[in-house]
């Protein structure tokens, strides 16, 4: 069968709701975009559900949903992706943790999950609690992420990742954290759940004398005086999409978790310091290299990531989540002078839905887009989560999406004779 090439562009936490600020449209319906709109009419489109309806997804089950996997069968907690994204060998029987540098008073309520979305210092914060050696033996590993990210692993004996860890939930700034408990009536559980709480409590002490938070502190800003946890798992192990389908990958993206994944998926990783994950993000160097990535070194399927969507959600920032799309837009411009549509497929989804007024996660499907020069096309032609309601794309995974760019890109085997 012939072969082709495709171009993923994922808009992190792009689905939204109904905004008053936006008079009653989502941020993408509100936004400005030729280029995507010259897109959905060159093709099919829809609201796609990241898993199952209303099920509310993580970044990484999203991602791994879109790059074909069944996170059911392979998926045993955030934790083991943010350290394998961090490049920390896991062995068998070490618990990973992702974890954010954040904010807390002396009561330990949570003044910022994100420390003020801290960017730099946070290499030396890792470092100073890196090596921590708890009372039982238990060796902790700790690596700086993107920005306010963190992974954090415990190596030990009869460890478990059946516990509740500290994080209050998001949002919930002046909650205090939460006390780890185990999740079974286990020694390993106790005994994990106690080391969790030593480890935060012994994290905040250094942290709180640290150089980086003093020099915060003078300057105005918040602290990282704390590391919140969450998303505990295990050593996994799984099969590439490369391997399984036989094709040429690479993703270009700015945040460390996404690319993570990316690797662990077989793909080739891409980045540079100007691509962050944040609204700074050059997305026209992104473009750039994605054009070189598929047309110099022909690549089969090139994943674009953009992580500010779904920031802008988190903070409530309407406007800004709409500013992002129009910006994702011209990039998309850039993309399509160098794209010949006959040759190269251009999917366009998002790994969940984050609507600003929600500020975290939800269970809605996310609108996503297929156009190429012999798609077939389903007549929509305005981007935006209402007009994609009459298109072809319905009642759809993430999954499903990703084996319709294998079948269009040739790397898919017939069933029966």
């Amino acid at each position: 069968m012939r072969k082709k090439q495709g171009l993923l562009v994922i808009l992190d936490g792009l689905g939204d709701r109904p905004n008053p600020e936006l008079h009653g449209k989502t941020p993408l319906e509100s936004a400005v975009t030729p280029n995507f709109d010259f897109l959905v009419s060159k093709g099919m489109c829809g609201n796609v559900y990241p898993m199952t309806p209303g099920v509310r997804v993580g970044t990484d089950v999203g991602h791994l949903q879109i790059f074909g996997y069944d996170s059911n069968k392979v998926y045993t907690g955030r934790g083991p992706l943010e350290a394998f994204s961090a490049g920390m060998i896991l062995q068998q029987g070490d618990i990973a943790f992702r974890g954010n540098f954040g904010t807390v008073d002396e009561n330990l309520v949570v003044v910022d999950r994100r420390a003020g979305r801290i960017r730099e210092g946070t290499g030396e914060l890792a470092q100073a609690l890196h090596g921590m050696v708890l009372e039982d033996g238990t060796v902790v590993q700790v690596r700086a992420l993107t920005e306010h990210r963190v992974a954090v692993v415990f190596q030990g004996s009869a460890l478990s990742d059946r516990i509740v860890c500290t994080d209050p939930g998001t949002a919930e700034e002046g909650a205090k954290l939460v006390v780890p408990s185990p999740l079974e009536d286990s020694a390993a559980s106790r005994r994990t759940a106690a080391n969790l709480w030593e480890f935060t409590k012994k994290a905040q002490r250094i942290l709180e004398r640290h150089p980086v938070n003093a020099k915060r502190k003078a300057e105005g800003l918040l602290p990282a005086n704390t590391v919140i946890t969450r998303g505990p798992g295990m050593k996994q192990d799984f099969p590439t999409v490369t391997e399984q389908y036989g094709l040429k990958a690479a993703c270009v993206a700015g945040d460390t978790t996404v690319g993570g994944i990316a690797r662990l998926a077989g793909m080739d990783y891409y980045t540079k310091d100007s691509f962050t994950g944040s609204f700074d993000t050059d997305l026209s160097g992104k473009a750039d290299l994605v054009l070189k990535l598929l047309k110099e070194d022909r690549y089969d399927w090139v994943v674009l990531h953009v992580k500010a969507t779904d920031l802008a959600g988190h903070d409530n920032l309407p406007l800004m989540k709409k500013e992002m799309v129009e910006k994702a837009d011209a990039m998309m411009g850039r993309l399509l002078q160098g794209l010949d549509l006959n040759q190269c497929y251009i999917t366009f989804t998002a790994d969940h839905s984050t609507p600003c007024e929600a500020r975290d996660h939800t269970g809605d499907a996310v609108p996503t887009f297929i156009a190429g020069g012999d798609v077939r096309k389903d007549g929509i032609k305005e981007t935006g989560e209402t007009p994609f309601m009459a298109g072809s794309l319905q009642n759809l995974t993430a999954n499903d999406i990703f084996m319709l760019q294998m079948d269009l890109l040739g790397f898919t085997e017939k069933v029966g004779a």
